[in-house]
């Protein structure tokens, strides 16, 4: 009995070694059968030249996310499609003003499963993340922006709670970007300023809003707003994404936290018993 309560000991210090290391990292990763979908609602407007005012229409934009498959680097393929819509009418918002056609994309990305950053193997070279990892800290991220064309950083700004979910908040403010020039032929920059609240241990997005500011240059030392796109998760979507936070916290706390230490401290309670033990 001596020995068998030892070898259990060790064995099962064994597993959880094993565990924590090499099975568990792979738990942890982006499922090949990866799928989202967030709701946002909100407002576009558009300069009329005739007025010399800005214009708004009320929004709703629908991004959804759907993995494709692994290529042969072991990137995950997503495609990402957004689609703008009238809030009251549902009609596309191309429908109602053909130059804002260019708000809805498809695009897809090739995403490292394990670290979540942007890799080759997409339609367009991106880097950054794409999405935040899991574990995530207290410090600056470079978030891919289709907007920009770039990475931008997103800092950390705060901790807080969203629907009883413990949240980190990080901000993207960045001026002054480079982008295409207006039909016309006058320069163009972009400004984003962006709010993304993730659940730490997950890395699930729990909350998200963005302000995107397009400007044309009129003058060598003016520029004026000529599209104000406005977008924040609907209240439903707030709840549907806090809920599989929680769920996905709770994952891995069990995985990787309670299952192990529960099979060390079972491991060297069985392993003192064994080695103490007279017969």
């Amino acid at each position: 009995m001596r020995r068998v309560l030892t070898s259990l000991g060790i064995v099962l210090i064994a597993f959880a070694l094993v565990w924590l290391y090499f099975i568990f990292p792979g738990m942890a990763k982006l499922p090949e059968d990866y799928t989202a979908e967030y709701r946002f609602e909100g407002t576009v407007q558009v300069f009329n030249p005739s007025t010399g005012s800005l214009v708004p229409i009320n929004t709703k934009m629908e991004r959804t996310l759907d993995a494709t498959g692994v290529n042969d680097a072991g990137a995950l393929i997503i495609q990402q499609v957004i689609k703008f819509t009238e809030a009251t009418s549902g009609a596309p918002l191309s429908a109602i003003n053909p130059a804002l056609a260019a708000l809805d994309s498809t695009e897809t990305y090739a995403v490292d499963r394990s670290t979540r950053e942007n890799v080759t193997g997409g339609d367009k070279s991106r880097s950054g993340q794409f999405t935040f990892p899991a574990d995530v800290q207290q410090e600056t991220y470079q978030v891919w922006s289709a907007t920009t064309g770039s990475a931008l950083p997103a800092t950390f700004v705060r901790e807080e709670t969203i629907q009883g979910v413990k949240v980190y908040t990080f901000n993207i403010d960045s001026k002054g970007n480079a982008y295409p020039a207006a039909a016309n032929g006058a320069p163009q920059t972009v400004d984003v300023f962006t709010i993304i609240s993730v659940e730490p241990i997950s890395g699930t997005p729990v909350f998200t809003t963005s302000k995107t500011t397009i400007n044309m240059q009129v003058a060598p030392t003016t520029s004026i707003p000529v599209l104000i796109n406005e977008i924040t998760f609907t209240d439903d979507t707030v709840e549907d994404a806090a809920e599989e936070g929680a769920a996905n916290r709770n994952l891995i706390l069990v995985a990787s936290v309670y299952a192990f230490w529960g099979a060390i401290g079972l491991g060297l309670v069985l392993l003192v018993i064994g080695v103490t033990r007279k017969s």
